[in-house]
């Protein structure tokens, strides 16, 4: 099976874990992007504070293209 994307990552151990009754599987999998890369894209958790500070920053200046 060939996981093209992470959607298909997640799907594949998704079920997986609904229908596993012999415990935890080897994965031999080869990376294509760089471990970089792969850092990157995860999505760093927030915790309290830094998101009452976002909900509580001033709201931006409009700008508009049309002025000089």
């Amino acid at each position: 099976m060939k996981l093209k994307n992470d959607d298909d990552v997640r799907t594949m151990f998704y079920v997986f874990g609904q229908h596993s009754t012999r415990g935890p599987i080897e994965l031999d999998a080869s990376l294509v992007r760089s471990a970089e890369q792969i850092l990157k894209s995860l999505h760093r958790t927030m915790n309290y504070e830094e998101i009452r500070a976002l909900l509580e920053e001033p709201e931006e200046e409009e700008v508009s293209l049309d002025d000089p």
